[in-house]
């Protein structure tokens, strides 16, 4: 029987977070107002009793709105009572963006992709799951990415717990992640804060930022940040391309040393988005990256024995504290309070969401064998 581990038959708190998901999920139907009433005074009702955010209230009570217009969603919700509102909401929210015609095909894409596929698997954080939306609206829903979708990115970027920044940009290019990792490689090359080293950029001093893509020689699909392209980012981005890496080659490389080769290292950040650790949500590019099996006890470098961990999860394997082992198909096996849980990669180059320069065969036959 495939789970998730919120959904594991044997576990009293797992069966305690259905329930609590389940009622949850009750209550806010419980509150949906009726279709004449005023919706700031609903919404300031609810607030004055609970105490939660005006902006959450609204968002659950959109929600409850939409779930009736996705149907196998909402009876995969509930058959497993696994998402809590957070990643409903973060669901219902990119179903704005989704035409009429377009909505059942996503919300069969939503029951496939929030649908666990093996034993003991991790359940997608919020961040991940709103990564995976991104990706359809980009690929299915091309032409509602310049009409709907919010024309402005906000940085928000702090350096060692200093000042920080933030920063409004046009969204439509993925500025944002240009900007801020130009911030980044500036403070780091100053030792600065934020602060300083905008000022630096507008003084004229200048630094080096490699940015990643992910996709065929022609037509990025991924930019590293967790930022799928749509067309006509794509069409962008492939003219900025200087340089190629093949990673089909760097899947299978193998080093004698200790620290991963350039090609390496691009992989294993390729084949994750986040922390690896199941409910992390440090982004990949703040990672570093461990050998799974450590490197001390006879370890490869090389892509299958390699995963990022945040500075916090890595100390807890080094003491000892957390416990993972690879698997064959590429996921990551963990022992947490004495139970298995299976992170399953979600990056642009993991087997489960890679499909440039794939034939339908070889798609199909990973899809059936995942």
């Amino acid at each position: 029987m495939f789970f998730y581990t919120v959904n594991n038959p044997n576990d009293p708190l797992s069966t305690e977070i259905i329930q609590l998901n389940r009622r949850e999920l009750q209550f806010w139907q419980s509150l949906i107002p009726d279709n004449e009433e005023d919706l700031a005074t609903a919404i300031n009702r609810i607030n004055a009793r609970s105490g939660l955010a005006r902006k959450f209230i609204a968002a659950c009570l959109f929600s409850m709105c939409m779930l009736p217009h996705l149907p196998g969603f909402q009876k995969l919700l509930d058959k497993l009572g696994h998402l809590d509102m957070a990643r409903i909401n973060t669901i219902t929210k990119a179903a704005q963006k989704i035409p009429t015609d377009k909505r059942a095909l996503f919300d069969a894409y939503l029951v496939t992709y929030l649908t666990p596929t093996k034993e003991a698997q991790a359940l997608p954080q919020a961040p991940s799951i709103a990564a995976m939306l991104r990706k359809f609206i980009a690929i299915h829903c091309p032409a509602q990415e310049e009409p709907t979708v919010e024309t402005a990115d906000t940085i928000r970027y702090r350096r060692n717990s200093r000042e920080g920044i933030s920063i409004t940009v046009d969204a439509a290019e993925g500025e944002a992640i240009e900007i801020k990792a130009t911030l980044e490689q500036m403070a780091k090359d100053k030792n600065c804060a934020p602060g300083s080293a905008l000022l630096n950029l507008v003084r004229g001093l200048s630094t080096k930022v490699v940015l990643n893509t992910y996709g065929s020689e022609n037509c990025p699909e991924y930019l590293e940040g967790g930022y799928w392209l749509s067309t006509k980012q794509q069409d962008f981005w492939k003219d900025r391309v200087t340089s190629l890496r093949d990673m089909d080659e760097a899947e299978w490389a193998l080093t004698a040393a200790y620290e991963p080769t350039p090609e390496i290292r691009l992989f294993v950040k390729g084949k994750f988005t986040t922390c690896s650790v199941p409910g992390c949500c440090v982004e990949v590019k703040k990672c570093q990256l461990d050998h799974i099996i450590p490197w001390k006890q006879g370890g490869p470098t090389t892509p299958w024995n390699l995963h990022p961990l945040c500075v916090f999860h890595h100390n807890q394997k080094t003491d000892g504290r957390l416990q993972c082992y690879p698997l064959p198909n590429g996921d990551i096996l963990f022992i947490i309070d004495g139970l298995p849980i299976v992170t399953t990669p979600d990056g642009p180059l993991s087997h489960s969401h890679r499909t440039w320069g794939t034939s339908f065969g070889a798609f199909m036959e990973r899809k059936i064998a995942a």
